[in-house]
């Protein structure tokens, strides 16, 4: 038997549109070729994939378990593609990172740091990314480790807790509940929450308005742009709005922007995520040396 991924490709492009012309139009070639290479992969299965007695094509019985076993063999095919480019001589000493906004204020350059000294044979690389897309940026191959809250469970990736940081309130310096050592909420009277879009990270949002629900307040929601502590930072100065952020943001916000412990138990998880293939000496290392630089954080 001799079939190709490329007439894989073709005929589940085909089987997508059911439509030879759009097919073509999708991979960029002729729809002669996609003809072709439809009717090779039929002549080396020994049976028809679609039906074309009637103006529309529709596949076959056989068509459709081709359609699932192609894919699942494309998919196959581009974890081991994956895998094996790990040990490119390019990569193997370096390791990507993909950050959300908070974790690049501490904990990355912590690690940075003390890889540059413990790790010299390591080149790390930083990203930062908006909450919400570590997962997606890490499933894109993009990036080796992901570092975040909240983080989407991504087929072949391992997704640990590493530290639960304590939640502190970030409001105006001006404000009169700012030189307290914790704050309740239900002390912020109106004052609305300064808080991303939900579709952004659901899963953070929600926890975030739990955390008010469990002190018995429910504050109107300020929806801002995808990072809190950027544009919209002048909300919280003016006293227009506060935000509840994680303690390792504190002394990395404006100067009339502070950050006060939220009183009660409160945390917010942070994550690391990364490919269970990639068996990379020098990644190990690097997330051994992040878990240690994480419970610093949680100490605070």
């Amino acid at each position: 038997m001799s079939l190709t991924l490329r007439q894989l490709e073709v005929f589940l492009t085909v089987a997508d549109t059911l439509h030879f012309g759009r097919a073509a139009e999708r991979l960029h070639i002729s729809q002669p070729t996609v003809s072709q290479e439809v009717a090779r992969l039929e002549r080396t299965v020994g049976v028809e994939l679609f039906d074309r007695s009637r103006r529309s094509v529709r596949l076959t019985s056989a068509g459709e378990v081709m359609a699932a076993e192609s894919a699942r063999l494309l998919a196959q095919a581009g974890t081991l593609l994956a895998r094996v480019r790990l040990h490119e001589e390019t990569r193997l000493g370096t390791a990507r990172i993909v950050a959300s906004p908070t974790v690049v204020n501490r904990l990355l350059p912590a690690v940075v740091s003390r890889a540059e000294r413990e790790l010299p044979e390591l080149v790390l690389a930083e990203l930062s990314v908006d909450t919400g897309r570590v997962s997606p940026t890490l499933a894109g191959e993009l990036a080796d480790l992901g570092l975040g809250r909240f983080l989407d469970d991504v087929p072949g990736y391992r997704r640990e807790r590493i530290a639960d940081e304590p939640v502190h309130v970030a409001l105006s310096r001006d404000h009169p509940l700012a030189g307290r050592a914790a704050v309740r909420l239900d002390e912020l009277g109106d004052l609305p929450l300064l808080l991303w879009p939900r579709e952004q990270s659901p899963r953070y949002y929600d926890h975030v308005l739990a955390l008010c629900a469990e002190r018995g307040v429910e504050p109107p929601v300020l929806v801002g742009p995808a990072r809190i502590v950027g544009s919209r930072l002048y909300l919280l100065s003016q006293s227009r709005a506060f935000s509840l952020v994680p303690a390792s943001i504190t002394g990395h916000l404006t100067e009339d922007v502070v950050t006060v412990r939220l009183a009660g138990r409160a945390t917010l998880p942070l994550e690391l995520q990364w490919r269970l293939d990639d068996r990379r000496p020098g990644l190990a290392a690097l997330r051994e040396l992040i878990r240690e630089e994480a419970a610093v954080l949680e100490a605070c």
